[in-house]
């Protein structure tokens, strides 16, 4: 787990995009293709993704292919 954030802990792509370098665009795009982490919509322009789902899917190597973490561990 990254430090500094707790399970169950609600992120912002954003957040996502900086602690996991992707973007926010990629994250989009992933979205509309099904393919990347399972994320949360809360209104009609939010959404959120949980820490420890986000963790699990990018420490996934059957995910790899998609990004470049952990370029930085």
């Amino acid at each position: 787990m990254k430090e500094g954030l707790m399970v169950g802990t609600m992120m912002t792509p954003k957040d996502v995009a900086e602690l996991y370098g992707v973007t926010s665009q990629e994250l989009a795009q992933w979205r509309r293709a099904n393919l990347g982490p399972p994320y949360f919509i809360l209104g009609r322009n939010t959404v959120r993704y949980d820490s420890g789902d986000i963790e699990d899917w990018f420490n996934d190597p059957a995910n790899g292919y998609l990004h470049d973490y952990p370029a930085g561990r």
